[in-house]
């Protein structure tokens, strides 16, 4: 995390095994936000939707929050490089690695995408991405979305209404 960072002073992970750990002991479902240093889009997002106070809360109180850097050029250690389902090629870097776990798990290979998980690492919802999360109140839907499925299917701990 000392070269990662998320926006708005929210506080996460950019390491998934991590975030889902965390999520299970705090009893959170996990939001992760496939991401890139150069995604002009993601920017715009964080910067109109996400900086609202009802989306900052929602992040910042009721979600395990990480940030899956898909262009980040750091060497991992060599334990951590992963041989690609996709296409067969060693992934070597912190970015690589995490687009080709998007590509493989959703198919997919843009940004933002978000996606909300369980405590089994199940969807909550289908992901979103830029076309489908440009507006605030579409954001906070998905988000409140995300929390009933995940109390509903019997996970986290017992917390007021808010």
């Amino acid at each position: 995390a000392d070269f990662l960072h998320l926006p708005h002073g929210l506080k996460g992970y950019f390491d998934y095994d991590q975030a889902v750990k965390c999520g299970k002991e705090q009893g959170k479902p996990i939001f992760i936000d496939w991401t890139g240093h150069g995604c002009g889009n993601c920017r715009q997002l964080e910067a109109s939707v996400w900086s609202d106070p009802s989306s900052l809360k929602l992040l910042r109180e009721e979600f395990i929050i990480v940030a899956m850097y898909v262009d980040d050029k750091k060497l991992l250690p060599e334990d951590k490089w992963v041989k690609s389902k996709a296409d067969g090629k060693m992934k070597k870097t912190l970015g690589a690695v995490n687009a080709d776990r998007q590509i493989c798990e959703f198919n997919i290979n843009a940004q933002p995408f978000y996606c909300m998980l369980d405590d089994k690492e199940e969807l909550l919802q289908p992901p979103k991405g830029f076309d489908d999360m440009n507006d605030t109140k579409a954001f906070i839907d998905f988000l409140k979305a995300g929390i009933k499925k995940y109390k509903d299917r019997g996970f986290g701990k017992e917390t007021e209404s808010h």
